[in-house]
Formats: structure tokens, sequence, C-alpha cells
């Protein structure tokens, strides 16, 4: 006797199976062609390992950037962005280091390098972490507490004119 599991995946991925295996004029059954593309892939995978990602065991790993009063994690996979003079410099967070071009480098050096000069890297690189959609500023992550104050600030003065 079988036991089965449930695995999700997205509806229109399977409706495609189902469509390519009926335009193939194929009577296999989907779920079952799921079960073999699955052996398919373990059977593949211990001699084609690049379809293995190269993750396993980085789960717990990232960058701890610190400065001051903040403290921004960066987990592994994170990708680091900066504009500067019209073009994008990404850098990436491998393990536990932030590399550019094969070297590793702080985020202040990463800024300081990209720009040829000093820079702020809190207020020049754009961050994206694994599972986020979007870039975010570095400084809009982590605000420093005078950052934070002044927010407060512009807060309590918008208050004060909304009440008048």
């Amino acid at each position: 006797m079988y036991k089965h599991v449930a695995v999700p995946i997205p509806a229109d991925l399977f409706v495609r199976l189902a469509t390519f295996l009926q335009e193939e004029g194929s009577a296999r059954n989907p779920v079952v062609a799921v079960s073999d593309a699955i052996d398919y892939w373990i059977e593949n995978a211990s001699w084609k390992r690049e379809i293995i990602p190269e993750t396993v065991g980085f789960a717990s790993r990232g960058y701890t950037w610190k400065y001051d009063d903040r403290c921004l994690f960066l987990p592994h996979g994170t990708e680091i962005r900066m504009p500067h003079k019209g073009q994008y410099h990404y850098a990436a967070v491998e393990g536990d280091e932030i590399k550019y071009n094969g070297q590793t480098m702080t985020p202040g050096a990463l800024a300081n390098f990209i720009a040829q000069g000093s820079r702020n890297a809190w207020l020049h690189l754009w961050i994206k972490r694994p599972g986020d959609k979007e870039w975010t500023l570095a400084d809009r992550i982590s605000p420093s507490a005078k950052s934070k104050a002044q927010a407060v600030r512009a807060d309590r003065m918008l208050d004060e004119l909304t009440q008048r």
C-alpha cells in the first residue's frame, strides 16, 4: 500500500503540465508525471551538482553591519547595490562576508571604493535581502538614533500643524 503526501505546486504549473501531456497525445496522468519528474531529478542530482543549491549550511550565516547605535544583519544571499555615475555596482553577502568583484569588503569600504572617495554607506547602499521584493536604502532599514529623533520631531510638528 502506497502512502501519499500532498506537495503544493503552483496551479498554473500543473495545468501547463496537463495541457502539455494532452497536446502531445499522452494518456499519462499528470500526477504520475510529477512523481516521475521528482524521481528523475533525484537520479540526476548526484552527478549534476549545479542543480542542488549551494546555500545548504548558510541558512544562519550573514554579515552583521554595526556602526555607533546601529546594527543591521544581512543574511547570506543579500544583494547590495550602489548607483554611481549612471550605473549600478553590485555586491553580495556570501557566508559571513560582503564580496565585490571577488574582494571582501565592509559596507563603508565598498561605498568608498565605488565612489573613489568618502561616502556614508548607510546613505548610498541599497539592500535586497532574500525574500525582499524591492531594494531599500540601508538607512531606512536601520535608521540611526539621530534619524529616529528627526522623524519624531517631524511627526510632532505635523501633529501641531494639523491641530490648528
